[in-house]
């Protein structure tokens, strides 16, 4: 039986997503648990490992299915998808702050590091490893 199997660009766009989402589960973990033992930061648990591990898997899965409908239909895809990443990044760090400032009150210092930290992770990887995933089909396949 032959298992040859030629990806399509949706399926690398999950793959790379998935593959990047898994890598910054554990990046962000780590983070999170790392800042929050050098400042002893436990008052707010909003960003404790639950969010970000489901939080990073489907923000980079979903980034994953742009990248390759951007590819797919968008002769610039790559660097216009990068863009994209950059913008979304910015505004989920400053709606995130601003929302938690709106229902709770003031936003101490540590819990903006903490979003901010996690989303650079997030966007990094959606930037830089989804692309070179979806090129690179030895990795994901």
């Amino acid at each position: 039986m032959n298992y040859e199997y030629s990806q399509t660009d949706l399926s690398r766009g999950v793959l790379s997503g998935l593959f990047a989402g898994l890598i910054a589960a554990v990046a962000n973990t780590v983070f999170a648990l790392v800042y929050r033992s050098i400042t002893a930061f436990y008052e707010f648990n909003g960003v404790d490992v639950t969010v970000i591990v489901f939080g990073s898997i489907l923000q980079l899965i979903t980034c994953g299915l742009l990248f390759s409908f951007f590819v797919h239909n968008r002769k610039a895809g790559v660097g216009f998808y990068r863009g994209i990443v950059v913008i979304v990044t910015i505004l989920i760090v400053f709606l995130g702050i601003m929302i938690r400032q709106s229902v709770m009150g003031s936003v101490p210092f540590d819990f903006k590091f903490l979003v901010v930290g996690t989303q650079v992770i997030i966007g990094g990887l959606a930037a830089f490893l989804i692309p070179y995933l979806s090129s690179h089909d030895k990795l994901i396949s």
